[in-house]
């Protein structure tokens, strides 16, 4: 079905869909994303603000330790040197050191521990610790090794111990012969009266009931064991992201759908110094489907109001179509079938000042202005001759049924000699009946077809003409009208414009020249010199590898104005320039810098090849005699080659070095230096 021959009234409907519906889906969207957003704005933040929490948690509370590790830092000093001195008086025999006696002397609040060469504790007054073997923590195991073959104790902060997750603190010292290593601990009992430990299943729970978003907190050291609990991480994907972390010392999250973080490792280390580094990996792991939840319930009320909304504005907008539009142009086009040809006279209702009520005036108007208006014959011929142009029509064949008054006054030809002709009778060769024809074959219309129309007399006109089909009641082609106009006055004007333009364009030419060439020599003039040489810097070492300026002055001019006369000073510089033209190259740019003193612009020059072009111009001046064979010539000149330098500092080097040859003697030329 065509749109052409649907309703108004669905029409009408279909444009209002087009136009309402995409505005209130675009509303939807944008409420929904609205919403959506914020959403996740505040999720975004809970989550922000919980790793805040634990990462803070954490923090202070290993803080808190420092302060207790502080108060016992000289006991376990005089401790390690107690110990030390009772190896080294039992003869370097570890076997007879009576470890329970040190432990007493310090009301029991320490435990001693030997280590051998190959990290394992082989002495102890804490029989569960007797055998550790630390080559299993390689990390531990290098820096016992480091303390052994040094000379100086190390004590370390709190710290949590591995086998029984208490808090300990340590110290260790090396004997005099490097063969052990003696250690001291804080006893757990001690320490745990000044400080509470921190509990990771409190701190997860608490944040979980803080952020229900939050599925699971573990907080790793960096051999991989959970905090506590006295498991160790198996998964190896897990193991490779914590090393990562501890190595990077930045975090690393995971993004899922939404663009929200599934999980994240955060690293952290209180105290970056010292033995027993805090570095630890906090795991955080994200549950978002309450969340996925809410965002989903969103969209499917968005969807249903833009649905409610959607089908409200359709019956809306169905209703007030029908009552203002539909029905009344029925009831119009009712009262317009009764309308025919031999009967116009019909009134229409009018119902109001809309659209529609003027609609129906205008049909009443049109009724009476069709009633007072009679279109005859004569009236037709009278219009056709009134046109103040060349009118011809023809008929299908191109052949002449009519022409106007203006037509035959200007062809001056009997009426009766031109109807029946083709309309190439009234033409020369210029335009054919064969070229007409097979033009309005591909186009009925022609604009722009100039020709020259034959008068009586042979006399001929030039003129623009267009030819326009025009149809029968069946559509078909039934003649052509020809509309012209004379031109050949036009075309006189335009030649005798023409002829201007082009001695308009002489006259340029000639100004131009002279706008750019000094009337004396022949030269380039000042201001073109610079034009041209501004132009070559712009352009190095993009278009020209480097170039190089020639400063030239005449030695003694003044004397030969003196002597023989400014005219006599003129032929000179004439000829000193003719002779120095002859000797540069077609590249190069010869200009008077002002007076006696030229400047020569020489593109893709180096200084050595400059310097034989300006060598060879001296000499021929020096060897040529003026002025009627009176007067003798030379030049002094400074050269310079282009060095990634402005145009003042290239000049002024060669007006320096001119200065120079002159004060030298003149006739000299003399060169920038390498």
């Amino acid at each position: 079905m065509k749109f052409s021959n649907l309703s108004i009234k669905y029409l009408v409907m279909i444009l209002l869909i087009c136009i309402v519906m995409p505005i209130y889906f675009i509303f939807a969207v944008i409420n929904y994303n609205s919403i959506r957003n914020g959403i996740l704005n505040n999720t975004q933040l809970a989550v922000t603000q919980s790793r805040i929490n634990i990462v803070d948690t954490i923090i202070s509370t290993e803080k808190s330790y420092e302060l207790v590790s502080t108060y016992y830092d000289g006991l376990m000093a005089e401790s390690l040197e107690q110990f030390k001195a009772a190896y080294e008086a039992s003869g370097d025999d570890v076997s007879a050191i009576d470890l329970a006696a040190i432990k007493l002397a310090f009301q029991g609040n320490l435990d001693l521990y030997i280590i051998d060469e190959s990290g394992v504790i082989i002495g102890t007054t804490f029989p569960t610790a007797l055998g550790i073997d630390f080559k299993t923590v390689p990390d531990f195991y290098q820096t016992l090794t480091a303390l052994r073959l040094g000379h100086n104790p190390e004590i370390s902060r709190v710290t949590t111990d591995l086998n029984t997750g208490e808090l300990r603190k340590w110290g260790y010292i090396p004997t005099s012969d490097h063969r052990y290593v003696l250690e001291v601990g804080i006893s757990p009992g001690a320490l745990s009266q000044y400080v509470t430990q921190l509990n990771y299943t409190d701190m997860e729970k608490t944040a979980q009931d803080n952020n229900p978003f939050i599925a699971g907190i573990k907080v790793y050291d960096k051999h991989h064991v959970i905090l506590g609990s006295e498991e160790s991480e198996t998964d190896e994907a897990r193991m490779a992201i914590i090393d990562t972390v501890i190595a990077s010392s930045t975090d690393h999250r995971v993004f899922g759908d939404e663009g929200l973080l599934n999980q994240e490792y955060i690293y952290i280390n209180t105290f970056p110094s010292g033995m027993n580094d805090s570095q630890k990996v906090i795991s955080i792991t994200y549950n978002y489907d309450a969340i996925i939840n809410q965002i989903n319930a969103t969209r499917i009320s968005a969807m249903l109001v833009f649905l409610v909304y959607t089908v409200f504005s359709l019956l809306l907008i169905y209703f007030l179509v029908t009552r203002t539009l539909t029905e009344p142009l029925i009831r119009l086009t009712n009262r317009i079938k009764t309308v025919t040809g031999d009967n116009l006279d019909f009134e229409m209702p009018v119902t109001g000042t809309n659209e529609i009520g003027q609609l129906a005036q205008s049909f009443n108007d049109l009724s009476q202005k069709l009633r007072s208006t009679l279109v005859t014959k004569k009236y037709l011929e009278n219009v056709i001759d009134s046109v103040g142009d060349i009118l011809i029509i023809m008929d299908q064949d191109l052949k002449i049924r009519r022409i106007n008054q203006y037509t035959r006054l200007f062809l001056g030809q009997p009426c009766d000699d031109i109807l029946g002709q083709p309309i190439a009778f009234l033409f020369d060769s210029s335009l054919t009946l064969r070229e007409l024809q097979i033009k309005l074959d591909l186009s009925p219309h022609l604009e722009n077809l100039e020709g020259t129309m034959v008068k009586e007399g042979g006399q001929k006109t030039s003129v623009i003409a267009s030819i326009s089909a025009f149809r029968g009641e069946d559509e078909t082609i039934i003649g052509y009208i020809l509309n012209a106009k004379d031109i050949s006055l036009t075309k006189k004007i335009l030649k005798k414009l023409e002829e201007s333009n082009l001695n308009l364009k002489r006259q340029e030419s000639i100004l131009l020249q002279q706008s750019t060439t000094d009337a004396l020599t022949g030269a380039c003039n000042r201001g073109n010199i610079f034009t041209i040489l501004e132009h070559i810097h712009a352009n190095t070492p993009l278009l020209y590898a480097t170039f190089t300026v020639f400063m030239i002055d005449l030695d003694h001019f003044k004397s030969i104005n003196d002597r023989f006369g400014h005219q006599a000073g003129d032929e000179v510089l004439v000829e000193t320039v003719r002779i120095m033209m002859e000797n540069l190259r077609k590249t190069d740019f010869l200009g008077r810098y002002g007076g006696e003193e030229f400047l020569i612009v020489m593109p893709d020059t180096a200084l050595d090849e400059g310097y034989r072009i300006a060598e060879r111009i001296r000499v021929k001046i020096k060897d040529t005699r003026f002025y009627h064979d009176s007067v003798d010539l030379t030049i002094s000149g400074g050269i310079a080659q282009w060095d990634h330098n402005s145009i003042s500092e290239l000049i002024e080097t060669a007006d320096r070095l001119l200065y120079q040859a002159k004060k030298s003697g003149r006739n000299t030329i003399l060169r920038q230096q390498k």
